[in-house]
């Protein structure tokens, strides 16, 4: 079987498909491989197509009229042959039919002796020209036009793995553009302003959507509105009085001290009433020399006697008692009720860490306390009249030194 047969054979096979094309082109080129080492390995060359059977050879294509061949293509110019390819020329259905069209023209008749070779029209490999004296020599004619071979059949090859079916035409970044919709459909061949009565059917829908919402939020804001305040109606305001109990310390009427006496005492002493008890040697009349000097310390804070010196101290009287509880009365004679009254707010103001005790005040007479001491000071008839008492049971004793002297001087101002 000569080469050319095994050519047809895997052209058979390739077509009827017990082949792939891979194993086709690797049987091809060891073929014609083998084709082509027989031919450098023969003792003489074989006849040129187109040489008769007489022997004489016929022009090759291509040769000029003076019968000087052309230079053989791959022959370089210095006439030295290159080194043939062992693989044949990329295959083209162009270039087989024009090569196919010239042989045919530059075959001779055909002889009956004569050996037919039917030519490869996928890959005929260049034959090396032959000399006319072998007779050993096949000679290659093309007498008749062959028809061309079927195209081989492309072998049925199967889904390549790892590709998944298509299951979109889209673009590659449809997955990532919101709003895609199928060729398939009419919506997407949409253009102008078709487009924009889409849309804005669509947009209606979300307004009216909206506009429903926010009806059910105002009728459920106006029935909870209805429900407070028709709840609200009930009788049940009870917190509020807590407001007005609260301010009732403020508000609390105090109770009135003894009416006032017309005329002033006529005497000193007379302004204080007598407190049983060991007496102080200091007790008796003050007078600004001894107020000024040892006997300073009978009015503190320091503040109070400036004050009282400041606004017309005159004289004045001194009572206390040394036993538990000590009780101490003091009267400052002032030029007027003003200026006893301004000596009475110094006195009070000055008294830091004491807290009103409204339940022992009257209406111009202010008690301030600590629980173990009470004090306070009024203004009668321009005299500042001072009761203090401390220790054992001094609340008992103060309540009732101060209604005693209340009685003997009553407050002329009341504010």
């Amino acid at each position: 079987m000569t080469w050319q047969d095994e050519l047809q054979n895997l052209d058979a096979e390739l077509a009827a498909g017990r082949i792939s094309a891979e194993e086709y082109r690797q049987r091809r080129d060891a073929v014609l491989g083998r084709a082509q080492g027989g031919q450098d390995g023969s003792a003489g060359a074989q006849q040129q197509p187109g040489t008769p059977a007489g022997g004489t050879p016929q022009q090759q294509p291509g040769t000029p009229s003076g019968g000087l061949p052309q230079q053989q293509p791959g022959t370089p110019a210095g006439g030295t042959p290159q080194q043939s390819n062992p693989f044949p020329p990329a295959f083209s259905w162009g270039d087989a039919a024009a090569q196919g069209a010239q042989q045919q023209q530059q075959q001779p008749a055909p002889s009956g002796e004569a050996t037919q070779v039917v030519p490869n029209p996928i890959a005929q490999p260049p034959q090396q020209g032959a000399t006319p004296g072998d007779s050993e020599s096949t000679q290659v004619v093309n007498f008749a036009q062959q028809p061309w071979p079927a195209p081989p059949q492309q072998p049925q090859w199967g889904p390549q793995q790892g590709w998944g079916a298509v299951e979109s035409t889209g673009t590659p970044w449809g997955d990532d553009l919101p709003g895609g919709q199928d060729h398939g459909e009419a919506a997407w061949m949409r253009q102008g302003p078709e487009v924009f009565e889409t849309a804005g059917k669509g947009g209606k829908g979300k307004l009216i959507a909206g506009l429903s919402i926010g009806g059910v939020l105002v009728v459920g804001l106006v029935v909870a509105l209805v429900f407070y305040f028709t709840s609200g109606d009930s009788p049940a305001p009870a917190p509020e009085p807590e407001p007005t109990a609260q301010g009732q310390p403020t508000t609390k009427q105090l109770p009135e001290p003894p009416a006032a006496k017309p005329a002033p005492p006529a005497n000193p002493q007379d302004v204080l009433v007598n407190v049983p008890g060991p007496q102080h040697p200091w007790n008796g009349p003050l007078d600004l020399p001894s107020l000024q000097g040892h006997k300073a310390g009978v009015l503190q804070p320091k503040s109070v006697l400036d004050t009282a010196l400041q606004n017309g101290l005159t004289d004045g009287w001194f009572t206390k008692t040394d036993g538990p509880p000590q009780v101490t009365l003091l009267a400052l004679h002032m030029p007027s009720d003003d200026a006893a009254k301004t000596v009475v707010d110094e006195y009070l103001d000055a008294q830091q860490g004491l807290a009103v005790d409204e339940d022992l005040s009257y209406k111009g007479v202010e008690v301030v306390s600590t629980g173990s001491t009470f004090r306070t000071a009024y203004a009668a008839h321009g005299w500042v009249v001072i009761v203090d008492s401390s220790g054992d049971q001094a609340e008992q004793t103060f309540t009732s030194v101060l209604e005693q002297q209340l009685a003997q001087t009553p407050p002329t101002v009341r504010d």
